[in-house]
């Protein structure tokens, strides 16, 4: 019996703890730190009018975080080889991004959802992948998605 007590123990505490807890997307600042742990990049941090975008240069390419005068990020955007670990960058809201996803294809290669609380665009081209994800509720006063790349 108790052989069998402990690896049910820890199925369940397995099961239990989310494997991801690092959350980007609609996150504080802190997350961008976990992001830069998890992806293994460099981080720079440029100053805009009304945001920050804290650039991780990872193996596979970009990855962009845009945070807002109170720390939160507003949204994300990547750009490289091969598309950066989603969920990893949209966190809590990436499984409404996969259900928007199987909902919305648009093509083969372009993926487009725009609902109120979640915009994301997406580009798989031949050699290469692009997209954002947007948190329009949370965009700074003055600030246009055509400004996040």
């Amino acid at each position: 019996m108790r052989r069998i007590v402990k690896p049910m123990v820890l199925l369940v505490l397995a099961l239990a703890v989310p494997a991801r807890a690092l959350a980007a997307l609609g996150a504080d600042a802190s997350s961008v730190a976990r992001d830069r742990e998890a992806f293994k990049g460099a981080l720079t941090v440029t100053p805009a009018v009304g945001y920050e975008i804290h650039e991780l240069k990872i193996s596979t390419g970009v990855v962009r975080e845009y945070l807002a005068p109170g720390g939160l990020v507003f949204a994300v955007s990547w750009q490289g080889r091969r598309a950066p670990d989603l969920r990893q960058l949209l966190g809590a809201y990436f499984e409404r991004y996969a259900a928007e996803a199987r909902a919305h294809r648009t093509g083969h290669h372009v993926l487009s959802i725009e609902t109120p609380d979640l915009v994301v665009s997406a580009v798989r081209y031949q050699r290469g992948f692009q997209g954002r994800a947007v948190l329009p509720a949370l965009i700074p006063a003055g600030v246009t998605r055509a400004e996040l790349r």
